[in-house]
C-alpha cells in the first residue's frame, strides 16, 4: 500500500486545500494518487450512534449520488461515516477517507479492514498527519475542515445535540459550502442536531430528488411494488392520511409509513399536517 506526501508548494497539492484556514501544509496519503478523484466530492457525515434508519437513509443515499458521479467523502469513524463508505464501495463508487490521526497509526474503532478496501477500490485515505502520530481531542475537528474542504456539498445524516457533524457543519457555513441535514423524529436523539440545523436555517431539508437532480440532471426515479401502489393511489385519490392508505391497500401501518418514508427521502412524497401527497 503506497504511502506518500504532498506539500503545499507542490503542483499537485489538491487547489480545494488551499484556500483552508488553517493552512493545510502538507498531504499525507495512502494509495494511488490520483488528482480527479477530488472534482466531484460530497462529504457524507453523521452520528457514531447511528440508527436504524439512518442506516436506511444511507442505503437510499450513497448508491443514487454514487451513480450521479460523487466521490464520497467522510472521516472513516464508526456508525454514519464508515457506512457511507462500505456502501460505496458496494455499488462500486469511490471514497475518500480523512483521518483525525497519523497516516501509519493504527486506526480507531478498527477501520484497518476499510482503509484497505477503500485503497484497493482506487479510493484515498488522507491525513495531515505523519507516521503514528496519535489521535487527541482537538485533531478531529482540524480533520473536519478537510473534509469540507474538498467536497461540493455537506450532507448530515444524524446529528446528536453536541454531535462533532455539526463542527463539520459549521466549517461548511465558513466556507460558504451547502449544507443538508435529514430531517428526523423529534423523539430520536440521533436527530436533535440535524432537526436544529434545518430549523435555524443553517442547512436545508435533505432531498435526493432536488440534490442529484439539482446537480446533474433528473434522475429516473424506479418504484418498487408496494411503492408504485401509494404513488398510483396518491395520485388518483390525492392526499391521505396513513390509516386510510393503509386500509385501501390492504396493508399494515407500519407498513405503509415505511414506504412513505423511503418516497420521501427520495424527494416523490411529502407530509403536510397528517396528509400526504405526491410532489
Amino acid at each position: 500500500m503506497e504511502i506518500g506526501a504532498i506539500e503545499r508548494n507542490e503542483a499537485r497539492f489538491p487547489e480545494k486545500l488551499r484556500v483552508v484556514k488553517p493552512s493545510v501544509k502538507q498531504i499525507w496519503y495512502r494509495g494511488e494518487w490520483q488528482d480527479n478523484i477530488f472534482e466531484k466530492c460530497s462529504a457524507v457525515v453523521g452520528s457514531r450512534k447511528m440508527s436504524r434508519y439512518g442506516k436506511q437513509v444511507l442505503s437510499e443515499m450513497i448508491p443514487k449520488l454514487c451513480s450521479a458521479g460523487y466521490t464520497i467523502v467522510s472521516g472513516l469513524m464508526y456508525g454514519v461515516d464508515q457506512e457511507a463508505h462500505k456502501l460505496t464501495l458496494e455499488c462500486g463508487g469511490r471514497a475518500v477517507g480523512v483521518l483525525g490521526w497519523g497516516i501509519e497509526a493504527k486506526a480507531e474503532e478498527g477501520a484497518d479492514k476499510l482503509i484497505e478496501k477503500i485503497v484497493d477500490s482506487g479510493g484515498l485515505i488522507l491525513s495531515e498527519y505523519p507516521g503514528q502520530t496519535s489521535a487527541r481531542i482537538w485533531t478531529f475537528p482540524q480533520r473536519n475542515r478537510i473534509v469540507v474542504a474538498l467536497s461540493e456539498m455537506v450532507i448530515v445524516v444524524e446529528a446528536g445535540e453536541k454531535s462533532g457533524s455539526l463542527n463539520t457543519a459549521s466549517w461548511a457555513r465558513r466556507m460558504k459550502k451547502p449544507i443538508y441535514a435529514v430531517s428526523g423524529s423529534i423523539f430520536s436523539p440521533t436527530s436533535v442536531g440535524t432537526n436544529n440545523l434545518i430549523e435555524s436555517g443553517m442547512a436545508k431539508s435533505f432531498s435526493l430528488q432536488n440534490i442529484v437532480s439539482g446537480k446533474v440532471g433528473r434522475l429516473k426515479i424506479n418504484f418498487n411494488e408496494g411503492e408504485q401502489e401509494i404513488v398510483t393511489l396518491l395520485k388518483i385519490q390525492g392526499p391521505l392520511g396513513v390509516n386510510e392508505m393503509a386500509r385501501r391497500l390492504g396493508s399494515g401501518v407500519g407498513e405503509v409509513l415505511s414506504r412513505l418514508m423511503k418516497l420521501e427521502m427520495r424527494g416523490v412524497v411529502k407530509e403536510d399536517r397528517g396528509t400526504w401527497k405526491v410532489v
